[in-house]
């Protein structure tokens, strides 16, 4: 059985909750996976996204992540969902079908903008975004020029984590081959404890899942040497194949 990623380790800095997928299918490969969390995500809002669930009869859900999944769905039961189901892309869409939900709308690219600006609302209906603390409003601008009526809960925040420099240090002497950025979250912790403790990077790969990850690596000044055409952890993988091929 052939192994193509066989000795290339994997540094994933994403949270704890969100890299044990990615880490068993490196793993399958051959690589060996690092996670390294710079990243924490806390539950935020819990009574404020029930009493707004409750209030209202929003026509449409959009998830725009698989956080916002878990989030939601910790305080709203599934079956008390009976709105339509919009979902960023195949593992947001995947992670509310293990539900029993039917998902309504996935956008041909796995980014918000896309959905934004593909989903098949109609003018006046009420639109429900749960989502992160920290997230723009672009999703937002893009849907109100259709008239729909939209209404944010931010139900999680992504608070960084702190490290040392010698436990970074530990952790890229390792050696890493490939560093993954999954959001601009993760580029910006990562920049702010490199920066903070003057870490110099030796040559390691950094691969990204989408555009708005690589442009936020590009406002830090970070070279990215390929961002996922699929947008998603498999996607990722295709282009680490790639550079490794």
């Amino acid at each position: 059985m052939k192994f193509p990623l066989n000795n290339v380790t994997v540094l994933i800095p994403r949270p704890i909750e969100q890299s044990n997928d990615f880490a068993e299918k490196l793993t399958k490969l051959g690589a060996t996976p690092v996670i390294f969390p710079l990243i924490e995500l806390k539950p935020i809002n819990q009574e404020l996204l029930k009493t707004t669930f409750s209030k209202n009869e929003f026509d449409w859900i959009i998830f725009t992540s698989g956080i916002a999944v878990k989030c939601f769905f910790e305080v709203i039961h599934y079956t008390k969902v009976t709105s339509k189901i919009a979902a960023v892309g195949s593992q947001t869409k995947a992670s509310i079908e293990e539900l029993g939900l039917k998902v309504d709308f996935i956008p041909s690219a796995a980014t918000a903008q896309k959905l934004a600006k593909e989903i098949p609302v109609k003018k006046n209906e009420k639109i429900l975004i749960p989502r992160s603390k920290i997230s723009n409003d672009t999703i937002i601008d893009i849907l109100k020029q259709k008239e729909v009526k939209v209404t944010v809960v931010d139900t999680y925040d992504n608070t960084p984590v702190d490290y040392t420099k010698e436990e970074i240090e530990e952790v890229l002497n390792t050696p890493i081959n490939v560093i993954t950025f999954t959001s601009g979250s993760t580029v910006n912790n990562f920049m702010n404890l490199i920066r903070k403790h003057k870490i110099k990077l030796s040559n390691i790969h950094k691969v990204s899942i989408g555009p708005s990850t690589t442009a936020e690596a590009q406002k830090r000044f970070l070279d990215i040497d390929a961002t996922a055409e699929n947008h998603s952890i498999d996607g990722m993988i295709e282009e680490i194949l790639k550079i490794y091929a």
